[in-house]
């Protein structure tokens, strides 16, 4: 399973901005576990009001709403 960094997760990670539409704010990009396999996990700024991709490259996706990352002093 560690194979599937190299070959399917960063390829779709490099995707996720092109995949999601242009008004959803996205505030990071990372890997995560779901379901016990591998997906990529999306935080968003706010809510998105139209239908986000459930998955990206044949790879799952989690969105989470986490609001705006700022830098801490």
């Amino acid at each position: 399973e560690s194979d599937i960094f190299s070959y399917k997760l960063q390829p779709a990670k490099g995707k996720v901005k092109n995949s999601f539409p242009s008004d959803a704010r996205i505030s990071g990009v990372g890997i995560t576990r779901k379901d016990g396999h591998y997906a990529l996990k999306v935080n968003l700024e706010e809510e998105s009001s139209v239908a986000l991709p459930e998955e990206i490259e044949g790879v799952a996706v989690v969105v989470h709403v986490v609001g705006k990352v700022r830098k801490q002093n």
